[in-house]
């Protein structure tokens, strides 16, 4: 769980910087749109990923009891 949080974080970060640099670094100027439409793409689907991994639930590792009894 706690290495799960560590890479949402991670992709979060990435993202968050990937859209601050497409809108204030000068040097992105100089690239091509192409460029700058991906690397817009790249922050985006990074935090994506980091929200799918924040908010995914961690999978339990403990079994289920087969007959506990209960009906529906």
């Amino acid at each position: 769980m706690i290495l799960q949080r560590v890479a949402a974080g991670l992709l979060l970060l990435i993202g968050l910087l990937a859209m601050a640099a497409t809108h204030t670094f000068p040097f992105l100027d100089d690239f091509p749109e192409l460029a700058e439409t991906a690397v817009a793409i790249g922050g985006a689907a990074c935090m994506l990923a980091g929200v799918w991994l924040w908010l995914r639930k961690p999978a339990d590792r403990s079994p289920t009891p087969a007959g506990d009894g209960e009906t529906l």
